[in-house]
């Protein structure tokens, strides 16, 4: 029974599989074509696996003639497999519609079902298992059954594999070398894994009722395998072996072992059998875990790993210097530690033109308009690194693939790291082929994504000052905090409802500050706010909030769920800002067609709530978590939600305000906050929040130990 159980697992599976690929678009040619052989195979190991169920059914009511029946069916549809897996392995990987190859399936199958036709029965019981006869001589001295067994499991299997594997050597594409190599190891597997149920079946006959694991795991590795974008390397290809066989191959292995030995207990003590089953069963699957975790966290890397190395040297970069020494340093460091032959580093200029500032090659590449049609299609994607190979191969990029295989080819460039400011591209960083015939791998990708901040710093610092003849270091350090605070607070989406009044104030203490607001249009009634400080010094602090801005931004494109983004966000800063970055801040969603406002705290000291009704002033913030601190948040987000009537006034303020001290070593605190709110109700918030401002600075009496940032809205009236 326990096997009939897999069975009808693995054929809901593999149903549930077949519909996902078939209606997934990442597994597409280069014509935006799904590649059919795949799904052919999928749905034809569905068929089968249908098939041998009715087969396994019909043994429990002792039907020989359906048994028989269903049993050569079950034989024709693997047949028909074989001939799908010689179609995929001819075509792959631009699966051309040939006629020839047509007629060769038809071929095959007529053959298959001669060949079953000339076997004398099919057999299944619970003593022998599957038992196939067909004794009469075919040729030379071998029978029906050892020749179709030959010719169709065997022969054409390993005909079509060795074709794929002469016809890497005419692919261009590394990306497509090394789909073909992983589909032969996964076909490898394969083998590996009838053998394991040929030894099983000696011992419990029955596993050979399992012929279609190895086949659905095959489909399983070739579907994954036809999704890679981008070369992986040797340390990920160790690690997600080693992943795979502890988790699916070796737990499965044991288990079906220990089934095979306490088997025989099963008829005298049944109880003490699945007791024991289910214990042993629960203790592989519970070492599998923590074997499998404690690989994910083990260190594969190999002796080019230099992610560490180009961070430490990346995060002590000296933007006081003159821009030429920072490009020498910049283009050394990537040549050094990427092995790329060639840099180039091409910024937006004030006419609108994607311009060379500079390259290692002896001619500059041609200047691209901002209105070209791939910069418009770069700047839609998500993905802020590029190689070359996915440009072929990756369906982010299907509408424009010959557009952007034509930037790879003009840049001379293996890989692209597209510098943008939201949705708004200004530059990208372009690296030439690695040296020694190495290529981008996996590693690499996850490298530039790691160190991204740090190459948008370098571009967002070369756009805004180097090209601008800015004399001494100190006025370009000015100049340049100027760029960040106009980035900040003049590109927001102003909220224009008449229901509300909107006011804030920022201002940092020094000539750059990590303080920022942002106010972000969703549609005409609903409107998100964030504000907060980002932790840090100087430029660091400043570029770290440019870029939270930007990414939050980025991020609400594809997140609709208010506290997903604020994980999403979490994760960013922790994983991609420079290590030791982290945001004290406040989340806020108005939905004004209801005057709701949701909000999470994630570290901001305070939030008032003004309500006209009681004429006071109340802290609604609640406990929050500063983000960047801990790795997952989700249990710890609280989002809350109010009311807000017509007068009510929400404010908010960073620590900065709160904890000015004045010259005797008093801090301003929230009660004086309060009583400024209720002397001054009636204001229009940008009053308010500039009373507020100025009243700080009186209180201390001197210039300003910290950035302070404050932002007030009320309700005027209630939405039409």
């Amino acid at each position: 029974m326990i096997f009939l159980i897999i069975n009808l697992v693995l054929c809901i599976g593999l149903i549930l599989f077949s519909v996902q690929i078939d209606t997934q678009t990442s597994i597409e040619d280069t014509k935006g074509q799904k590649a059919r052989p795949l799904v052919d195979m999928i749905l034809w190991l569905v068929v089968t696996s249908i098939f041998f169920l009715i087969v396994f059914i019909s043994m429990l009511f002792s039907n020989t003639q359906l048994i028989s029946l269903c049993g050569r069916i079950t034989l024709f549809t693997l047949v028909v497999f074989v001939a799908s897996l010689l179609h995929f392995c001819l075509t792959f990987s631009d699966f051309p519609k040939n006629k020839f190859h047509t007629v060769l399936q038809v071929i095959i199958c007529l053959c298959g079902a001669f060949f079953i036709s000339r076997l004398d029965d099919f057999a299944f019981d619970m003593k022998n298992s599957i038992v196939i006869t067909g004794n009469s001589e075919a040729f030379l001295g071998f029978t029906w059954l050892q020749t179709f067994v030959a010719l169709f499991f065997i022969l054409i299997p390993v005909l079509s594999f060795v074709i794929l594997f002469f016809r890497s050597f005419g692919k261009k594409g590394r990306i497509y070398m090394q789909q073909i190599y992983l589909f032969i190891a996964s076909a490898v597997v394969c083998c590996g894994l009838y053998y394991l149920l040929y030894i099983a079946s000696k011992y419990v006959p029955m596993y050979s009722s399992l012929f279609i694991l190895p086949l659905a795991v095959f489909l399983l590795l070739v579907s994954k395998i036809m999704q890679l974008s981008i070369i992986i390397d040797l340390s990920t290809i160790v690690k997600g072996t080693a992943q795979f066989s502890i988790k699916y191959v070796f737990s499965a292995v044991i288990i079906g072992l220990l089934f095979a030995i306490l088997l025989p207990l099963k008829a005298v003590k049944p109880v003490v059998f699945w007791i024991t089953f289910v214990l042993g069963t629960s203790i592989v699957e519970l070492l599998q875990y923590f074997a499998t975790e404690k690989i994910k966290k083990m260190n594969f890397a190999s002796a080019n790993a230099y992610e560490d190395m180009l961070e430490a040297k990346l995060s002590k970069f000296d933007y006081n210097q003159e821009p030429e020494t920072l490009i020498s340093e910049f283009v050394s460091l990537m040549k050094e530690y990427t092995e790329t032959t060639h840099v180039e580093i091409m910024l937006e200029t004030e006419s609108g033109i994607i311009k060379s500032v500079y390259t290692s090659e002896i001619t500059a590449s041609k200047d691209i308009p901002q209105d070209a049609p791939i910069i418009s299609s770069l700047s839609s994607v998500t993905s802020s690194i590029i190689f070359r190979q996915q440009a072929k191969t990756l369906h982010e990029f299907s509408l424009f693939r010959d557009n952007l295989n034509a930037l790879f080819e003009d840049l001379k460039s293996d890989a692209l790291i597209v510098l943008r400011e939201g949705r708004h591209m200004f530059g990208f960083i372009s690296l030439g082929a690695k040296r020694r015939g190495n290529f981008f791998s996996d590693y690499d990708k996850r490298v530039f994504s790691n160190l991204y901040s740090y190459f948008f710093l370098f571009g967002f610092y070369m756009k805004n000052i180097a090209n601008q003849s800015v004399v001494g270091t100190v006025d370009r350090e000015i100049q340049f905090s100027s760029q960040v605070i106009r980035s900040i607070q003049e590109n927001v989406d102003k909220i224009n409802v008449p229901s509300v009044d909107v006011g804030y104030i920022s201002q940092s203490a020094r000539s750059l500050g990590g303080d920022f607001i942002d106010f972000i249009r969703l549609n005409d009634n609903r409107y998100m706010m964030i504000m907060g400080d980002v932790s840090g010094k100087g430029l660091n602090a400043s570029m770290s909030m440019v870029i939270l801005k930007s990414i939050i931004r980025t991020f609400l494109i594809e997140t609709a769920d208010f506290k997903e983004l604020i994980e999403k966000v979490n994760h960013f800063i922790k994983y991609n800002l420079p290590r030791g970055t982290f945001f004290a801040g406040l989340f806020t969603l108005f939905d004004f067609t209801t005057n709701t406002m949701y909000y999470a705290n994630c570290g901001l000291p305070v939030l008032f709530l003004y309500t006209e009704s009681y004429n006071n002033v109340i802290e609604i913030q609640g406990d929050g978590k500063v983000l960047g601190f801990m790795k997952k948040i989700s249990n710890i987000i609280k989002v809350k939600k109010i009311k807000l009537n017509p007068g009510d006034i929400v404010l908010a303020c960073t620590d900065g305000l709160l904890d000015s001290e004045s010259l005797r070593g008093e801090m301003y605190g929230k009660d004086r906050v309060q009583k400024l709110i209720l002397d001054n109700k009636t204001f229009e918030s940008g009053r308010l929040v500039k009373f507020l401002f100025d009243d700080m600075l009186q209180f201390t009496s001197k210039d300003l130990q910290d950035d302070v940032t404050a932002v007030a809205v009320r309700m005027l009236k209630v939405q039409e």
